[in-house]
């Protein structure tokens, strides 16, 4: 039998424990737990940083830094040696001595003989001439000096300017290509359309004065070449520079398409 009791009187009162914490105590667990989270985000990210990291390890350094220019070049006269026709186009700038030509948009071949026929911008007897129309043949430069005039026998090519012998491979840009030194990359360029590396460098005067006796080079000249990043390392500019403010740079393009010449009725 329970005893209650008595009435009017209060139940026995149950205590309540109460737990106090200092300062230093209050910190301490801040910390923890603040270590506690640290854990669970290393955990989480732990693996996308590892697979950044690989993906950082993997990619390739930029192209100038794996390129060797020297094989460049070498691929690249080999290449051209072996091709037999092209689009030129040739530039002056400034004031060369003995080179009359300031402008050539041509077509070149070595087959079935070695001719070229285009158009020219040159100064001939002190009178500037503009889109002239040319043929190389036999050696032999043929231009219509007035519009719709007959073409006029000027004598050799080589009295003015030999563009034919541009795909020489014994005088023209394969040697320029072959006498190459200090070469460096000097970045990437895009010319007619194709990726092209650019390689700076100096150029021998033999080697100049082949390609362009007009020059009468006496010693190395500074050269820039663009050549494709394909694996035939196609030739897709060179640039020749004799002295400060003055160059010849010659833009090639449809190498190997099918040029026909034919030498004008005497």
């Amino acid at each position: 039998m329970k005893i209650l009791p008595p009435e009017g009187s209060n139940p026995r009162r149950q205590s309540v424990k109460h737990t106090f914490h200092s300062p230093d105590a209050v910190m301490y667990n801040a910390a923890m737990n603040s270590a506690a989270m640290h854990t669970r985000l290393v955990a989480i990210f732990a693996p996308l940083i590892a697979v950044v990291a690989l993906v950082a390890g993997c990619t390739s350094p930029p192209a100038e830094d794996t390129l060797d220019p020297a094989t460049l070049l070498k691929e690249s006269s080999e290449t051209t040696k072996g091709q037999t026709s092209a689009h030129l186009k040739l530039a002056v700038e400034g004031q060369i001595a003995g080179l009359p030509v300031e402008l050539i948009d041509a077509d070149l071949t070595q087959t079935p003989a070695v001719a070229a026929k285009g158009t020219l911008d040159m100064t001939h007897l002190g009178q500037q001439l503009k889109g002239v129309e040319f043929v190389v043949a036999d050696g032999q430069l043929w231009a219509a000096v007035m519009p719709g005039g007959s073409p006029s026998n000027f004598g050799p090519a080589s009295n003015i300017y030999d563009v034919a012998a541009i795909l020489d491979p014994d005088v023209g840009l394969a040697n320029v290509l072959a006498n190459f030194s200090d070469a460096k990359v000097d970045g990437n360029e895009t010319i007619e359309g194709v990726d092209s590396v650019r390689i700076t460098g100096n150029v021998t005067a033999d080697a100049v004065n082949k390609i362009a006796p007009q020059i009468r080079a006496t010693g190395p000249v500074p050269g820039t070449v663009w050549i494709s990043e394909d694996d035939d390392h196609e030739l897709m500019q060179a640039r020749l520079e004799p002295s400060p403010g003055s160059s010849v740079t010659m833009t090639l393009s449809e190498w190997g398409e099918p040029v026909t010449v034919e030498k004008p009725a005497v």
